[in-house]
């Protein structure tokens, strides 16, 4: 366990540390270089039409950024961002306390400390993202399950299952929270609770992620198909142990290498471990060991691991000695404080190739300005794309102009929200602007330019401009 003599003694120490950590966060976006990465303008989209359930997530995102940006009364990307950096300081002190429950001591401080810093939780407080909205809510969670199994609690049941429906609503992966909690009841006699508290936890997340579960009764399990047919993928069989290596490795850049390790370590002596050390084992490892298994069955994005940093971090936090600790939180901290100066400098900043840095986050305002500059000139007011990136950020780039922007009508299923939501209308019978990569096979399609940056995200795959009528694009 920490020593007392650490720089994070005391709860006040951390909780300056997070605020200061916070605060640099929130300066710097004000000066950040780079656009609305495509998940963000899609979820700033989500929130100018709020309803319970989209094509790839659960609401609770599109709720949250239509509050703040409308409370902001502006829709800039400094807007849209500015929470991440906010929820993730109190996951922060959420974990804190959990882990002052747990172990007393300076552990608290310590692990509220590595948390704000920790890489996943430095990309997460630029990036908006839904994992950002859920992890307070299943860091809550885990604080009301600390309570819970020592004394019966009405207040913490509601609590525990508003925090576990609430993560839902922000992301599927909370899921996990009472999948997790299960397995340490089950391996752990003092991680479990009371089957009263339970019984009343379980109804009231039920009760309150029942309206995403409506909305998907509604419209076919369009989420859940989504999650399970385009994201885990459930059909496939093989498996490539390369990729679930990867993924692990993955893992030490997600939560930082000495924090990773520190967990592989409890993992290999858990017999020897406390009660408390043990049930957060189960809480937290059994995630990043099944999203290695998805990576190597089917593919896995590294932050799939998320939910598992929040336990994982308050038992790194009691496990490593101040050494340790110091050296993890230096290491975190200079990522911590290097990231926003990128994205500061993120249109000069350049690889020894000469490729941007953040290539993925520069150009697509470009691209959308010359998309609207072309279709103005040529007298259009309708523009179809065919790629998801760049039909986001043409709603967020030119939102209130007389421009409408469409995807091409489907085939089949739709494959994206664009296709489900803002397909071409079949009643629409006048020429439009087509912008996609491969001329269309329309013979009265008309070039009318291009936009092929040297730079940026789209580099390498310029978008071409066809003046066309709309029948081209009828099945």
């Amino acid at each position: 366990m920490p020593s007392a003599a650490a720089p994070f003694s005391d709860a006040r120490r951390a909780a300056l540390f997070v605020l200061a950590v916070t605060a640099w966060r929130v300066a710097t976006l004000a000066f950040d270089r780079t656009d609305l990465w495509v998940d963000e303008a899609q979820y700033w989209l989500w929130s100018q039409n709020l309803d319970w359930g989209y094509f790839s997530k659960p609401p609770l995102i599109a709720f949250w950024l239509r509050a703040v940006t409308d409370l902001a009364g502006s829709d800039h990307q400094f807007w849209i961002r500015v929470s991440g950096p906010l929820l993730h300081a109190v996951t922060a002190g959420l974990i804190g306390l959990t882990a002052a429950r747990l172990y007393g001591g300076n552990t608290g401080p310590w692990a509220a400390a590595l948390y704000a810093t920790l890489p996943l939780v430095a990309v997460g407080s630029w990036q908006f993202s839904t994992d950002t909205v859920m992890l307070p809510f299943f860091a809550l969670g885990l604080l009301a399950w600390t309570h819970l199994r020592v004394d019966r609690s009405i207040s913490w049941a509601l609590i525990l299952g508003m925090a576990a429906g609430m993560g839902m609503l922000g992301k599927y992966a909370a899921i996990y929270l009472p999948l997790l909690l299960a397995l340490a009841a089950l391996a752990v006699p003092s991680a479990r609770i009371a089957w009263r508290d339970a019984a009343l936890a379980a109804a009231t997340a039920l009760a309150t992620v029942s309206p995403n579960l409506l909305w998907n009764l509604r419209n076919g399990g369009t989420t859940f198909r989504h999650v399970a047919e385009d994201n885990a993928r459930l059909g496939e069989t093989a498996l490539d142990p390369a990729a679930g290596a990867e993924f692990l490795a993955s893992q030490f850049a997600v939560f930082g290498p000495v924090l990773l390790l520190a967990l592989l370590f409890v993992l290999v002596t858990f017999p020897r471990r406390g009660p408390e050390s043990r049930a957060l084992v189960l809480l937290s490892l059994p995630v990043v060991l099944l999203m290695t298994f998805q990576a190597a069955r089917a593919g896995a994005y590294a932050n799939w691991a998320a939910t598992a940093y929040v336990a994982g971090t308050a038992l790194a936090a009691a496990t490593l000695g101040p050494r340790l600790l110091k050296v993890s939180l230096a290491l975190g901290l200079a990522f911590t404080v290097a990231l926003p100066l990128a994205y500061m400098a993120a249109d000069r900043l350049t690889l020894p190739d000469g490729t941007l840095l953040a290539r993925r986050y520069v150009g697509p305002e470009a691209m959308s300005d010359a998309i609207a500059d072309t279709a103005r000139a040529e007298g259009l007011s309708v523009v179809v794309a065919t790629r998801r990136d760049v039909i986001a950020d043409l709603f967020h780039a030119h939102a209130g102009s007389e421009l409408a922007f469409y995807a091409p009508p489907p085939s089949g299923k739709p494959e994206s929200y664009y296709e489900q939501t803002f397909a071409l209308p079949q009643s629409y019978a006048g020429d439009l602007l087509y912008v996609a990569i491969e001329p269309p096979d329309c013979p009265q399609a008309r070039d009318v330019g291009s936009h092929a940056p040297g730079t940026g995200v789209h580099r390498n795959r310029p978008q071409g401009f066809w003046r066309m009528p709309a029948s081209c694009l009828r099945p």
